[in-house]
């Protein structure tokens, strides 16, 4: 009875200090670093924006990206989610419309063509939750919330 107390009270420790913690994460290519990140923050099913940040090799931010975005669940009968942007990058930072339709794993990729024609692409693990699990929210007018790490 004392183990089965002391496994549970370590597992509700363990969920509330995780519950609205960011981790840092992004993915690198040669020709561009790209970032992403939900908001609200974390993703939960329904209507959100990506925040998808892309800096040249150089470190400089990209505003004129054609960006294309495909959400998969980790599962196989899933339809993709898609995105496409053109330009319109603030800083780096795009704000692009996204509809998760089912919690659970996900894995987005970011394909990035810069304005001279060279080509980024990285992949980003999501876990998207059920709205009545969705608790945490930031919608910095800058898109700074901390990106999601790029898929191993």
């Amino acid at each position: 009875m004392y183990k089965t107390l002391l496994l549970l009270a370590l597992a509700a420790a363990l969920f509330l200090a995780s519950g609205c913690s960011r981790r840092s994460q992004e993915g690198t290519s040669s020709a561009a670093t790209i970032e992403v990140a939900a908001i609200p923050f974390p993703a939960a099913v329904g209507q959100t924006r990506l925040v998808v940040h892309v800096l040249d090799s150089s470190g400089a931010p990209v505003n004129d990206a054609q960006l294309a975005i495909k959400g998969d669940m980790t599962h196989a009968g899933m339809v993709p989610l898609l995105a496409e942007q053109q330009g319109g990058g603030e800083d780096g930072y795009y704000r692009i419309p996204f509809e998760w339709t089912m919690a659970g794993d996900w894995v987005v990729t970011v394909q990035a063509t810069l304005p001279d024609g060279t080509h980024a692409q990285q992949r980003f693990d999501f876990m998207v939750a059920t709205q009545d699990e969705a608790v945490c929210t930031d919608d910095d007018p800058q898109g700074s919330a901390v990106p999601t790490r790029a898929a191993e």
